[in-house]
């Protein structure tokens, strides 16, 4: 990790939140729902931040090091990691609840400077974020004073993501991105407030966590082109809906389990969704249906579906109207150049399904892990992350899955989300998880881990999902076995650890039960 000066012209994010701050300091920049409701001004922002980056230099950090931010969603998460921009560091957001040995594992990759805690700190490199972001008072008297801010340093990377990986084994993604403000930020800004000085936009709500790239990286991105920012603690359907009609929300993103979950809202047809120009569908796959069904809920021209990685080497989004032409598509890629591959490694005609390469159409895009192998190349600068696809004729990219979440069966593919899409179909099926387990006759077989809805009558059901899954599956598609849980274990970021849910059902000991 490097600190490096930013160009000549151009602004660190920290800086931007300052001029924000000078020209509008009483607007409003962050509410969130935790803590009964918080709220921060831009001039707080700049204060409350500009305060913690005072602290984190007194406590020794350096442009380059590693903060990890071990916070829940809240105002406290924003600050400290503007706090550390300031500096120069690299942020980790990490997710509190992480079980012992899995974050213990992602803090020895990171080898963290600090270690910023919303509890009790128990550890050397551990600090309190309260402590960190009190002005003087109370527990704060045992850090050391404020000190006048340094020159600001660009953080590159600005952050790392801690991914479980598919293969189970924790890693640290490097983003692609430094927090030098890109041309044209500055655009918005100052002359928007001003216009709209008396109004409650624009306005960008985050559902997702901040330890997950949409989550962090949607909040950062918009603060810096001027958007107001409401944060939610923990998503709740009903939550999101009173928002988006209280704070009349411009732009949000959600990952497809939000999507499903406002769209099984009783009151989502009688809510107030006009003042929605952006809803952004993102990290995952998405069921067909669903994008339909929020295509005519919100209108073609107000829907957009984004394909990207938290290693940055492809981004593509497409509006709904363009999907429309194309169904299943994620659009075409932006400056970004696919090569389809097959088992065998060579090149796919249009329309194939293969393993997607990825290089950019100028320079170089270097992809870094912390506790991983680099990612899959090939000559020419070409880089895989995982993703199995296709492109058609036209250019347009369709996900088909992770090459690691393939089921082979009987000597056919299946594609885990398509199984998975079907099963969600289902008015009783409240979340659903498709994993390969190993077979004697199919080598390995298609598994449903399936959560039914509340309300949803359990006897009789597994027969009933079969056949719905035959209705809109190829019979190899059909699941062969069904499992009934309380709660799939899916993250609040939409993730599931499809291997680990294996392992656990093909432990001697789940085989002797």
């Amino acid at each position: 990790m490097t600190g490096i000066i930013a160009p000549v012209g151009h602004l660190t994010w920290p800086e931007r939140i300052d001029e924000l701050a000078a020209a509008d300091p009483e607007i409003v920049a962050l509410r969130t729902t935790a803590l009964g409701g918080e709220t921060l001004t831009w001039g707080e922002l700049s204060r409350r931040s500009t305060l913690a980056a005072a602290h984190l230099n007194e406590l020794g950090i350096r442009p380059g090091d590693i903060v990890c931010v071990e916070l829940p969603n809240g105002a406290a998460h924003v600050l400290c990691t503007l706090g550390a921009w300031r500096l120069g560091a690299t942020v980790l957001p990490l997710r509190p609840d992480l079980p012992a040995p899995e974050r213990q594992r992602l803090v020895a990759l990171a080898r963290p400077a600090l270690v910023l805690v919303g509890r009790e700190p128990g550890a050397d490199q551990e600090i309190s974020a309260a402590r960190l972001l009190s002005d003087g008072e109370g527990p704060a008297a045992a850090l050391p004073p404020a000190v006048a801010n340094p020159a600001p340093v660009v953080a590159n990377p600005a952050w790392l993501i801690a991914s479980g990986g598919s293969t189970g084994a924790p890693k640290l993604i490097a983003s692609s991105a430094s927090t030098v403000v890109p041309t044209g930020a500055r655009s918005v800004g100052a002359a928007l407030f001003h216009e709209n000085a008396g109004a409650r936009h624009p306005v960008n709500l985050v559902c997702s966590p901040l330890y997950h790239t949409q989550g962090f990286a949607m909040l950062h991105h918009t603060l810096v082109d001027g958007y107001r920012n409401v944060l939610v603690s923990r998503f709740d359907a009903e939550v999101v809906l009173d928002l988006i009609e209280s704070e009349r929300v411009m732009m949000a993103a959600f990952v497809p389990t939000m999507l499903i979950r406002l769209l099984r809202s009783p009151s989502i047809r009688d809510r107030d969704l006009s003042s929605l120009s952006r809803v952004i569908q993102g990290a995952g796959a998405c069921p067909e249906w669903v994008v339909r069904e929020w295509i005519d809920l919100v209108g073609p021209e107000r829907f957009i579906m984004g394909y990207g990685s938290s290693e940055g080497v492809c981004s593509a989004q497409i509006r709904g109207d363009e999907w429309l032409r194309h169904p299943g598509s994620v659009g075409r890629p932006v400056g970004t150049e696919i090569l389809v591959v097959g088992e065998d490694g060579a090149p796919l005609p249009a329309g194939e399904v293969g393993e997607l390469y990825f290089r950019p159409v100028q320079g170089t895009r270097e992809v870094r892990y912390v506790g991983a192998a680099a990612p899959r190349t090939l000559p020419g600068g070409y880089q895989s992350i995982g993703d199995l696809g296709r492109v058609d004729e036209d250019g347009y990219l369709y996900i088909a899955d992770r090459r690691t979440d393939l089921v082979k069966t009987g000597g056919a593919n299946v594609y885990v989300s398509e199984v998975e899409a079907a099963l969600l179909r289902h008015p009783d099926v409240e979340d659903a998880v498709v994993i390969g387990l190993r077979d004697p006759e199919w080598g390995r077989r298609v598994h449903a881990i399936v959560q039914p809805r509340p309300e949803a009558e359990r006897d009789g059901l597994t027969d009933a999902l079969r056949a719905h899954c035959r209705g809109h599956l190829a019979p190899y598609k059909v699941p062969r076995t069904f499992e009934l849980v309380d709660d799939v274990g899916r993250a609040e970021s939409g993730k599931i650890n499809r291997r680990t849910l294996a392992e656990l059902r093909e432990a001697p000991e789940a085989a002797a039960s």
